[in-house]
């Protein structure tokens, strides 16, 4: 397994210890005590985290080829929009342990309705944004476990709150096709697609 997923000389790492492996080939041998036992599912919690772009894009691809040998399911958990626009089918934005919009990779990038997921998207820096231009962020703190505000838990962040948002939680609301999203007012937020990230 160490041979399949790309590790040198496998007799000899196999007797390494973990510092002595860099950090991809810890990565590596991660992924292949998860597919040693044939799962059909597969959760990659931040699998890319901590590695430089190019053994980042080796894992990727490693996870996708075991992907399609195997026929497993991954549930990839990342804060790499990037990741999630280049391997995944479809995304569930969560805030604060809620669901703020999930459907289709496509759906929820090229037309996000929840104003979180609209923050997150607009803060990726472009290439067409000039030198030294500052990127945008989302105001304010999430909020902590203890403090969590009542009715929607983005209300303290969000740029269009109203005395709803605070009185009453949205519903997970049907757009079109499988995009839902989380917010009493997603119909009156103007949508642009995610410039800087390809879906």
């Amino acid at each position: 397994m160490l041979e399949k997923v790309g590790i040198p000389s496998p007799e000899i790492r196999i007797s390494e210890y973990p510092h002595q492996l860099s950090g991809g080939m810890r990565q590596r041998v991660m992924i292949a005590m998860a597919l040693i036992c044939n799962p059909s599912l597969i959760i990659a919690d931040e699998p890319t985290t901590a590695l430089d772009v190019t053994i980042q894009a080796q894992i990727l691809e490693l996870l996708q080829d075991m992907q399609n040998q195997s026929n497993t399911s991954i549930i990839m958990i990342t804060h790499d929009l990037g990741v999630i626009a280049e391997t995944c089918d479809d995304v569930v934005v969560m805030y604060a342990g809620r669901v703020a919009e999930q459907g289709s990779v496509e759906e929820v990038f090229n037309a996000p309705r929840h104003p979180y997921t609209q923050g997150l998207l607009s803060s990726i820096p472009r290439l067409e944004t000039m030198r030294k231009t500052r990127l945008k962020t989302i105001e304010g703190m999430v909020p902590a476990l203890q403090d969590m505000p009542t009715g929607c838990r983005f209300n303290n962040r969000c740029p269009h709150v109203t005395q709803r948002c605070h009185d009453e939680y949205p519903a997970l609301d049907a757009i079109e096709g499988e995009h839902r999203t989380a917010c009493h007012f997603w119909a009156e937020l103007k949508t642009s697609p995610a410039a800087g990230v390809s879906a």
